[in-house]
This record gives C-alpha cells, sequence and structure tokens, in this order.
C-alpha cells in the first residue's frame, strides 16, 4: 500500500506540516500510523483524505478541529456520505468529487515535495560539504 509524508499530506490539505503534525499528535486520524519518536509517519490514501477532509471542515464550516475529525470520521465511514449532525440538519460529502480533487492536489504536491532525509549521512557523502563555515 502506498504512504505518503507529512509534507504531501499538507500541500494536499492546503495547509502547512505544523498543522498537520499538530492534528497527528493530538487526534488518532484513520490511515495514518504513527511508530516511535524519530521515525517518520505513514499517511495512506484513506488518512489524506481524513487529513484533507477535517482541514475543510474546521476552516470552511469554522468548528474547532475535534468537531471536525468527528464529523470527517463518520462522513468517510458512512457509504452514504451523508450523516446527521442535528435533528433534521444532515451534512453530505459528495464522495465522488472529493476524491477527484485531492488525487490532483496530491499529484500536484509529489511533483513539487521531496521528502527530508532522515538519520546519518551516507557513508560516501564528501566530508566538508555543509561544513564551510567551520572550516571543515
Amino acid at each position: 500500500m502506498r504512504s505518503y509524508h507529512v509534507e504531501i499530506a499538507a500541500l494536499a490539505a492546503d495547509t502547512d506540516q505544523k498543522w498537520v503534525d499538530n492534528l497527528l499528535s493530538h487526534f488518532a486520524i484513520p490511515g495514518v500510523e504513527s511508530a516511535r519518536q524519530g521515525v517518520a509517519r505513514r499517511i495512506t490514501q484513506r488518512g489524506l483524505e481524513h487529513i484533507s477532509l477535517v482541514r475543510r471542515i474546521a476552516r470552511d464550516l469554522g468548528l474547532p478541529v475535534a468537531r471536525a475529525v468527528d464529523l470527517a470520521i463518520r462522513l468517510l465511514e458512512n457509504p452514504s456520505g451523508s450523516i446527521e449532525v442535528a435533528r433534521s440538519i444532515q451534512l453530505r460529502l459528495d464522495r465522488a468529487a472529493f476524491e477527484a480533487e485531492l488525487s490532483g492536489l496530491v499529484a500536484d504536491a509529489a511533483e513539487r515535495s521531496t521528502p527530508a532525509r532522515r538519520g546519518r549521512r551516507p557513508a560516501n557523502y564528501p566530508r566538508g560539504v555543509g561544513n564551510a563555515d567551520r572550516g571543515t
């Protein structure tokens, strides 16, 4: 299964990486696998959908993020794409349009993004590169 990094999720959700990191740190989002500290999160297509929808609900409807997380999970888990948010009030997601738009955003984000290298530099990395200020 394909996985994405936080930068792709941020670009697809039209927000910054800090917002996505905060969201993932405070809420259990379906499709996001978190490991121990120092290991990059794995975000699946399902996770991208949830992150993007949470962002849109919070921003466009002006709801708190905790409420947006709940609504996004309920909307994406309901096959009809419709949920009752209050008596006689329903919220509906045009899933086909949402997924098509998200696919385009992910494709654009993948072209603009390069994940940062993690860990130690390779053994064959030339010494002194990037250390010009220290004279090494």
